[in-house]
């Protein structure tokens, strides 16, 4: 069914398969040289001149989704919050500033390259039509970053078209169905859209010679991923998403043949071993995780953006999935049946894990360090996005914002900004990769509860993506990579020290506490000197009795697996006892030193620790809950036919 203010297609494939303000940074606020303000304005205004200019019988469609702005901007007070957060994480805060001038790089370096009046066009529109794609691009080399710069105007020409609501269905079938043979002519535009993508349609002409003066590989894909998605787009406004074969078939029209055309144009380029372009299997697993990603987190914006004309919803999950939770969507809008709700969010995201593993192994085919980059990003933003989803029922609810038919969630899901920027520069290489995705996946396992429906398989979806990763480190070469190898492995013995360490080390402290300080706290110290009184003033008398309570409780916590933030609060309190005895201590000299460094050690051992253990505990469980039964390796993939 169509839709008159949306069109699936147009939404989704833009969040996805470019990263339009979503994807590709993680998330729709990272757009940081947009102006969110001015964007909405410009918005605004391209939607009013479209229904004056329909209702004057001039043909031009309404803008239906033209998403340039980050979505989900916050308000003046989540922006003021935003602001505070990003104060109470420098390093976040460093991040964004470091990322800002890495896009400057990237864009004084594209900008060097001698461009001619047609090329000029391509990228000025490239910004104005989708900037955040127009950013990640800028990192490629230059003959690349050409030949994907009109991949995209082409497919979003494409879509202007399918999405223009004034064309009849006739002629739209006729010209989505020969836009790819029209590409190769010469002088040839339409009059469709409005804005920005009006201009673009109007001055295709220029699009067309920059695609002519491409090489015989890259046009050829170009024209082919055309054909095939216009295919998909005619298909899909007569079908509907009801059996996951269904999701994943709409998924590839939209998204996973973006991934093939840009296999195609990595192998083209002579960067990539043709065997890239080859298995089109991986390249769409992995815009299919990317879209099934966006599909998740927007369950709500998507469901309400209601057409009461045809009495539809925009709705992608598949009722194959949904259907064993309830009869209808709207029962988990807004907080509603909150356990069937979530219940069916992780089976959704489950299904969505099935495609990492395969992403994985895409990346590691990979070899020029500028294409990785510039898969990598989308993936682990993807990859956090995901876990932070998962058994989350803010995804049912937020705040709806409709204006001129547009459907828009102002609190949506999302990971942070600074730390999006921080994941973003710390993608480097494949072993960083595994490691940000591996901090992920832990996210989500720590998340699963045996009691879930579809604990089961999600669990073997994530020891998959587990021994993959491992398999990766292993396999990975080591050139290039020392330096970031050698922070791992440090990271990971810190982590294996301080679980082993901190309880024996506890117990040490315990001990030391219950028979020195606490006879000298009341008076009958067994031992004599000089330097320490016999027995201590109040404060000490109380320091102590609250040290012995820290241990105890710390020890208690520990052995049950406390949370992450409860032992971090634990850190804290013992670095201020420590600094409180060290005010307050009747010993000068060496001695306090040596008396604080065991404390303080323990501090900075507590909070890896709970996790390390947290994370064992609670896999286990897990574990015992499936009844212990193996995980299997999947088979090798082989390309779906049906795709």
């Amino acid at each position: 069914k169509r839709h008159r203010h949306h069109s699936p297609l147009r939404v989704l494939r833009t969040r996805s398969a470019f990263g339009d303000g979503d994807v590709c940074f993680g998330q729709r606020g990272l757009c940081l040289c947009a102006d969110p303000a001015g964007e909405r304005a410009r918005e605004s205004e391209g939607r009013a001149v479209s229904a004056a200019a329909r209702s004057g019988g001039q043909g031009t469609g309404k803008r239906t989704e033209g998403r340039r702005f980050p979505l989900g901007a916050p308000e003046k007070e989540r922006g003021i919050m935003g602001v505070i957060g990003l104060l109470m994480r420098p390093s976040e805060l460093m991040a964004l500033v470091k990322l800002k001038k890495q896009i400057g790089v990237w864009k004084r370096r594209s900008a060097a390259q001698e461009k001619d009046a047609d090329w000029e066009f391509c990228f000025d529109m490239l910004n104005k039509v989708s900037r955040s794609f127009a950013i990640v691009i800028e990192q490629l080399g230059d003959e690349l970053r050409n030949a994907i710069c009109v991949f995209y105007l082409v497919l979003r020409g494409l879509d202007t078209v399918e999405d223009d609501m004034a064309i009849d269905n006739a002629t739209k079938a006729r010209l989505l169905l020969s836009f790819h043979d029209m590409i190769e002519e010469e002088g040839w535009d339409l009059h469709y859209g409005y804005k920005d993508e009006k201009v673009l349609l109007e001055e295709f002409d220029r699009v067309v010679r920059a695609y002519r003066s491409l090489k015989p590989q890259y046009r050829a894909t170009i024209k082919d991923i055309t054909r095939r998605m216009a295919e998909g787009m005619q298909k899909f406004t007569e079908m509907e998403v009801t059996k996951i074969a269904d999701y994943d078939l709409y998924c590839h029209y939209v998204a996973g043949l973006v991934g093939i055309g840009l296999s195609q144009l990595f192998s083209g380029s002579g960067l990539e071993d043709q065997g890239i372009a080859q298995d089109e299997a991986l390249s769409n697993h992995m815009g299919l995780f990317l879209q099934k990603t966006n599909i998740i987190r927007d369950f709500l914006e998507d469901h309400e953006d209601y057409n009461e004309e045809t009495d539809t919803r925009r709705v992608f999950w598949p009722k194959q999935i949904w259907g064993k939770y309830t009869d209808k969507l709207e029962n988990f809008t807004f907080g509603k049946n909150q356990e069937q709700a979530v219940a069916c969010l992780n089976h959704m995201v489950t299904d969505a894990l099935r495609h990492l593993p395969y992403s994985i192994e895409y990346l590691s085919n990979i070899s020029d360090e500028q294409n990785f980059l510039f898969c990598a990003i989308p993936q682990v933003m993807a990859a956090h996005t995901l876990a932070l989803c998962y058994a989350n029922p803010d995804v049912f609810k937020g705040k709806i914002r409709k204006n001129l038919g547009e459907c828009r969630n102002t609190h949506p899901v999302k990971i942070r900004k600074g730390l999006s920027a921080k994941l973003m520069l710390e993608t480097t290489d494949m072993q960083a990769t595994l490691s940000i995705l591996e901090d992920a996946i832990d996210s989500l396992a720590d998340k699963i509860s045996p009691t879930d429906p579809s604990a089961r398989e999600t669990i073997e979806k994530v020891q998959l993506c587990r021994d993959l990763i491992v398999q990766g480190r292993r396999s990975s070469s080591p050139s290039s990579k020392v330096a970031s190898t050698w922070r791992q492995e440090t990271s990971k013995a810190t982590s294996y020290v301080a679980e082993q360490c901190t309880v024996p080390l506890l117990v040490l402290l315990f001990g030391i506490t219950a028979a020195v300080d606490v006879p000298q706290a009341l008076g009958s110290a067994w031992w004599q000197s000089e330097a320490v009184p016999a027995k201590l003033g109040p404060v000490h008398v109380w320091l102590t009795s609250l040290a012995l309570a820290f241990y105890s409780l710390t020890l208690l916590l520990l052995t049950r697996g406390a949370a992450l933030s409860w032992c971090k609060a634990l850190s804290a309190a013992q670095v201020a006892m420590t600094a409180a005895e060290v005010v307050f201590s009747p010993v000068v000299g060496l001695s306090v030193v040596v008396q604080a460094l065991p404390k303080l050690l323990l501090a900075a051992m507590l909070p890896s620790c709970a996790k390390q253990r947290h994370s064992r505990q609670l896999f286990a469980k897990q574990q015992a809950a499936m009844g212990n039964r193996r995980v299997l390796r999947p088979r090798p993939i082989k390309a779906d036919k049906s795709y």
